[in-house]
């Protein structure tokens, strides 16, 4: 729940937007986005929309602890849907760099499941889904290509935070 009476702080958008999620403003709260994304169904599902109004009403501390872009499975519905364009799975990626930026000690409980599969979730199995909204099979994430998930992991297992703390997510940096 949204607390009104939180202080207001009235750079939040615009660090949003310098961080990847220029199109912000374009968003105008229709809902396209969380319509039928696969997070919906989950215990805390993800709301881009609610993520934008809480970016709009300057709610800084509500947005630093909220976990849920992080539950985002990158299958792109959001930004195929979007009337306006606005690319809500780019303000999700904003938000997640804001919060890993606002609070270094910030560690998503979703880090083994993007390590695994570069999804917080499986979508694999979302092809018939995906099918019957006339989107491809496969969304163009690691998905579709295994070697761009081969080079994010390795990529993660190359960071001081993952060397330290990979454990915690069940990564084994000794790969």
């Amino acid at each position: 729940m949204i607390n009104l009476n939180e202080e207001r702080d009235k750079n939040l958008i615009q660090e949003i937007v310098e961080l990847g999620g220029h199109d912000l403003l374009k968003c105008y709260q229709c809902g396209t986005c969380i319509a039928d994304c696969p997070t919906g169904v989950a215990a805390e599902p993800l709301s881009v929309k609610r993520l934008i109004h809480m970016i709009k009403l300057g709610l800084r501390d509500k947005l630093l602890e909220d976990e849920t872009p992080w539950m985002c499975v990158t299958c792109g519905g959001c930004e195929e849907r979007c009337p306006r364009e606005a690319e809500p799975f780019e303000i999700v990626l904003a938000v997640r760099r804001w919060q890993c930026r606002e609070d270094e000690t910030f560690i998503p409980t979703v880090l083994g499941e993007i390590y695994m599969r570069g999804h917080t979730q499986n979508i694999a199995n979302a092809a018939n889904l995906r099918k019957s909204l006339d989107l491809p099979e496969l969304p163009p994430t690691v998905i579709s290509k295994p070697e761009w998930l081969e080079r994010f992991q390795k990529m993660l297992r190359e960071m001081e935070f993952v060397k330290e703390y990979g454990f915690m997510f069940g990564i084994d940096v000794e790969e």
